[in-house]
């Protein structure tokens, strides 16, 4: 400690902040935590700042399980080394499923806290566990492999959150699972009698998605996992390497989370489908009293020197990535979710929060691993002020061009573009009127083509008409267009809406991204910021596949449509550069005609694609197919089907679209090739 007190005085001499001071302290270790074998566990901490530490080990998990009777063990002073600020003990024995907190003395003052490297917790996760996770892993965990896909412009992501995924009576999902990480253990569910549709991780496979995104499966704060029926999207992180205990069957037993989690993530791999993490680095549930604060105080937070939290987040604290061992925790963290849940990808909330330099950091962290190369990586690039140094580059989309072209960040533009200003209830956008035409234009090539946006290439944007935040797609066209907005109602002249949102969101240059359940017109009932609303409000209503299955049918063949051709999901810029916009199209309209490499000249100048949409509520559209040499087209998507088969063919270059619609063409001889391909296929 008399290391850290003479430098920290020095510095202030030369006005230097204390936190570049701690830095010099870092320790780079992959030992934080408690390491335990059946002869011994090893506890370390780092915190330089503390005159004592003492590890206090508990029989149980919260003082309510035991309440009459003592429930600790012991409490031993922990050894220090100065040099890098490290506490470390090793105490004899079986530890395995004990329970154990730090008690951090820094200037005279005693704090209990949990570990921050914790790997499992007790309920509520308030005391941390010692955990053997070779217990942990589900039958079959060795041979569960990741779900890849060979460029990130090959995923196609759906959101959804664990308790929302099955909570409904109509997920199929038993009682006792519902709401709980099992859920996607179940398979074989589905829902209505006469026109029976599968549910769930079914429904998933069906319709082809490649990945599921997760909104936040750590532990987190505000809900009581001891009971009850609370429900918080989990933007509120306490344990950021625990899992959550209310989606597990056993909260009090900390092993019970890890295995069902595992569990969860097995089955969606055993289906095919990829696992995103969303990941909330950005802020923690708690400032002063938070396990990091209380371990360091100040250090892993942004703080002026007028002592005010910064507040980019929203959330009263911001947490400061660019520092030695915050960053090391990020690396950390998102490593031991890659290899000890197999996860695949990782999604970054609030993103542009965090500083360049640590997202490439964890971009090569991840890399690292086998098949590194392939784990999926983005977030919200937002633009937000927090309280940094000058020189610190933060990941926002004015700074794309200095993060790792494989970073990638939601592109709000095509979301505001389609819908209308997505905080403004009544603005409309070009699926409702025709506005925004423009911004369609550039979002078609992923904001990165000849038009240039923020983005250095596809594989940085995420293309996106809603998510959790914000109205769902449907409740934002019903308060919009539909003055009694009564959310339940199906409005026919809103269903050619949606699938024209589609439509644009599968053929963009770029990764395409849905809320869950969009595609059935999933209703919040004009929820706009459904957090901490009731699980009946926030809950996927898979009754809607019977009232919304066109819809459903109409997003499937979107993406096996996007499956079947390349260049819509061209990871480089050589096809955006390629788009070409038609010109003579009304305001409404817009459309653009997409040719596979070499296609003006070379051997392959018949491989065309064209994409048409009529934003306008009240004109029909008969469109001339610019940019064509007068050969036939075969309509793939006309705004009521959808897929790889043929829904018609048109000549003489003309087009006639439905009003709100939009369709999909290919030139006809590339179609007959692409049959011709498949037919040799079968019969080989």
């Amino acid at each position: 400690m008399q290391y850290v007190k003479d430098a920290l005085l020095k510095s202030k001499e030369k006005n230097e902040a204390t936190w570049k001071v701690l830095d010099k302290f870092s320790y780079d270790g992959d030992d934080l935590g408690a390491v335990c074998s059946k002869a011994e566990t090893t506890f370390k901490v780092w915190a330089p700042t503390a005159q004592m530490v003492k590890l206090r080990l508990y029989s149980v998990g919260s003082r309510e399980e035991q309440p009459n009777v003592s429930d600790v063990i012991s409490t031993t002073e922990m050894e220090h080394t100065p040099e890098n600020g490290l506490w470390s003990i090793t105490v004899k024995g079986n530890l395995k499923n004990i329970y154990y907190t730090y008690l951090v003395t820094v200037d005279g003052r005693e704090n209990e806290t949990a570990d921050i490297y914790a790997k499992a917790a007790g309920v509520n996760g308030l005391r941390s566990m010692v955990v053997d996770l070779s217990d942990t892993n589900p039958h079959g965990w060795n041979k569960d492999s990741h779900i890849f896909v060979e460029n990130p412009t090959d995923a196609i992501i759906w959101e959804t959150h664990v308790k929302d995924f099955s909570y409904a009576q109509s997920s199929g999902v038993s009682h006792k699972n519902r709401g709980k990480f099992l859920a996607f253990t179940e398979h074989t569910t589905m829902y209505g009698v006469r026109d029976r549709r599968e549910t769930c991780v079914d429904y998933l496979k069906k319709i082809g998605i490649t990945h599921v995104q997760l909104m936040p499966i750590y532990d987190f704060a505000t809900v009581n996992e001891a009971g009850g029926d609370e429900y918080n999207w989990g933007y509120d992180p306490l344990n950021y390497n625990v899992p959550e205990g209310s989606y597990s069957s056993d909260p009090f037993h900390g092993e019970v989370r890890i295995k069902e989690c595992k569990e969860m993530i097995k089955a969606l791999h055993d289906a095919g489908i990829g696992v995103i993490m969303d990941v909330v680095f950005n802020h923690t549930y708690k400032s002063r009293d938070s396990w990091f604060n209380l371990t360091v105080p100040g250090y892993y937070y942004r703080i002026g020197k007028d002592g005010k939290w910064s507040n980019g987040s929203g959330c009263g604290n911001d947490t400061a990535s660019e520092r030695k061992m915050y960053r090391k925790y990020m690396v950390d963290s998102v490593l031991y979710w890659a290899k000890e849940y197999h996860i695949d990808g990782f999604r970054f909330d609030l993103m542009g929060l965090h500083d360049v330099d640590t997202m490439n950091e964890i971009r090569k962290a991840l890399d690292s691993l086998p098949n590194g190369s392939k784990y999926l990586m983005y977030g919200e690039g937002w633009k937000m002020f927090t309280n940094v140094d000058s020189g610190i580059f933060l990941a926002n989309h004015t700074n794309m061009g200095y993060l790792d072209s494989r970073i990638g960040s939601f592109n709000d533009g095509i979301r505001d573009a389609l819908k209308g200003n997505a905080f403004d209830d009544r603005n409309k956008g070009f699926a409702q009127c025709g506005v925004n035409k423009g911004g369609i234009i550039i979002s078609a090539e992923g904001q990165c083509g000849k038009y240039c946006g923020w983005a250095q290439a596809p594989t940085q944007t995420i293309n996106f008409v809603s998510c959790h935040d914000n109205y769902t797609l449907y409740d934002k066209l019903v308060s919009s267009c539909i003055g009694n907005r009564d959310y339940k109602m199906r409005y026919e002249n809103l269903i050619p809406m949606v699938k024209l949102c589609q439509t644009l969101i599968m053929t963009a240059q770029g990764i395409p991204f849905s809320l869950g359940g969009e595609e059935f017109c999933r209703t919040k009932y004009g929820d706009k910021n459904s957090y901490r609303s009731a699980p009946s409000v926030n809950m996927v209503e898979w009754e809607n596949l019977s009232n919304y299955g066109d819809v459903s049918d109409y997003y499937a063949g979107l993406i096996k449509i996007r499956k079947q051709f390349d260049m819509l999901r061209d990871p480089t810029r050589a096809t955006a550069n390629r788009l070409k916009f038609f010109q003579n199209l009304p305001n409404y309209a817009a459309g653009f005609m997409i040719s596979e490499e070499d296609g003006e000249f070379g051997e392959n100048k018949h491989h065309k694609m064209a994409v048409i949409l009529n934003g306008s509520a009240d004109n029909y559209l008969d469109a001339e197919i610019e940019y064509s040499d007068g050969s036939n087209w075969v309509v793939l998507a006309d705004g009521t089907n959808s897929g790889v088969r043929s829904l018609g063919v048109v000549s003489n270059n003309r087009f006639m679209l439905n009003r709100n619609s939009a369709a999909i063409l290919i030139y006809k001889s590339w179609y007959d090739e692409i049959m011709e391909k498949q037919q040799k296929g079968k019969k080989h």
